[in-house]
């Protein structure tokens, strides 16, 4: 560590063997041809990009796939050789650089497939074309799509078109005759793409939940999964796909104890007032790490011990030891467990916060160390702390 960098506030413990397991669950539940392009999206979905990405590669994944286009950068400089899809990202900037690294960038329009066209230097680009196919989100219209295709094609001659995806997220149960719908208008749409494009098209229409849901949809030959990788199934499946999550612990430290006398005010505008004398414990962790939440409810496990979540601030949480035995400075504090015995689970943190357990997994960024204890190697994996 150098002397400018200082120890990050939050360790989480990722486990390689449940992102393996869940990877080969999801291989089984698809056809043998078909082609599975893992998202490692926001930060592989808060479970640290580089230790996942590399772990995927290892296991024989050929694709990969997020949407910033520094982090696409990052997996070349770390020597990450998988094929790279990086979604529509509203570039900004020079292409280039992800041009000359073989990434392969997604289009929603004919001039942001020409501006790739007059940036390429070294190579070649390889695009994804993105489709809308009722989503009304990002992506070409789909009554657009295999017009555009076809311009690509007879204008830019320089382009590989690589794929054509699409994304239809489900809303629950009720949304999937609407999802099946649209997934077939989107292989009538496919289907014409393919007949004017040579050489193998990847089609992707599906990510994990119609995974999980054993739909097929028309034309694709491959398959995106995000939240289904890392172990987060919609509570509404008829029946549980059998993934695990992949993230087993985040914990962090005590950094000050100290006692409130009895009948004194505390917290925001003296706002408490302490009925007995309560032993407080500060983390050095507030909201501006995004994993705690101004929310009341929330508990943490200190020493084994339940502690309530008396206040979150920019930098700082303060935590009721009154009732934990044995709490001391520097002592280890659970934030989320797999184990419901060891601290509050994924499941309890996102109830308590009035979160998705999505929405808590990826509020997990660059502020925390990332540990991969049963990495294939068999010894403790730590990512850099550059990320």
């Amino acid at each position: 560590m150098s002397a400018l960098e200082t120890p990050k506030p939050l360790r989480a413990a990722v486990s390689l063997a449940a992102l393996r397991d869940n990877l080969a669950l999801i291989r089984r539940a698809l056809p043998a041809d078909t082609e599975l392009i893992a998202c490692v999206k926001a930060n592989a979905y808060g479970h640290g990009l580089r230790g996942v990405a590399t772990g995927l590669e290892a296991e024989g994944v050929r694709w990969l796939s997020l949407g910033s286009p520094a982090d696409a950068l990052e997996l070349r400089r770390w020597g990450v050789a998988c094929d790279i899809l990086l979604f529509p990202a509203g570039l900004g900037g020079d292409p280039a650089p992800l041009l000359d690294a073989g990434i392969t960038v997604s289009v929603q329009s004919f001039d942001e497939a020409a501006e790739l066209a007059m940036a390429a230097r070294s190579r070649p680009p390889s695009i994804f074309l993105k489709v809308d196919s009722g989503l009304g989100r990002v992506g070409a219209p789909l009554e657009e799509a295999v017009g555009l295709a076809a311009r690509i094609r007879a204008e830019l001659r320089d382009i590989t078109l690589r794929g054509v995806f699409t994304h239809l997220p489900f809303g629950g149960p009720d949304s999937r005759a609407w999802v099946e719908e649209r997934l077939t208008a989107f292989g009538r749409v496919a289907a014409d793409i393919r007949a004017i494009t040579p050489g193998a098209l990847l089609v992707q229409a599906l990510a994990s939940a119609g995974v999980a849901l054993g739909m097929k949809a028309p034309e694709a030959n491959a398959v995106c999964p995000g939240s289904l990788l890392y172990g987060i199934e919609p509570a509404w499946l008829p029946a549980p796909f059998g993934t695990r999550p992949v993230l087993t612990e985040v914990r962090t430290v005590l950094e000050m104890i100290r006692v409130i006398p009895p009948g004194a005010r505390y917290g925001y505008g003296g706002g408490r007032v302490a009925a007995r004398a309560t032993r407080v414990g500060a983390l050095p962790i507030g909201y501006s790490s995004s994993f705690l939440v101004p929310k009341p409810g929330q508990k943490v496990r200190v020493a084994g011990h339940e502690a309530p979540v008396l206040s979150v601030s920019l930098e700082h949480a303060v935590v009721d030891l009154s009732d934990v035995a044995g709490a001391r400075i520097g002592a280890p504090v659970c934030l989320l467990a797999s184990d419901a015995t060891a601290g509050p689970t994924l499941a309890e943190v996102a109830s308590q916060q009035g979160r998705t357990a999505l929405e808590v997994l990826v509020s997990l960024t660059g502020r925390v160390s990332y540990e991969y204890p049963d990495a294939a190697t068999g010894s403790v994996s730590r990512e850099p702390r550059s990320r």
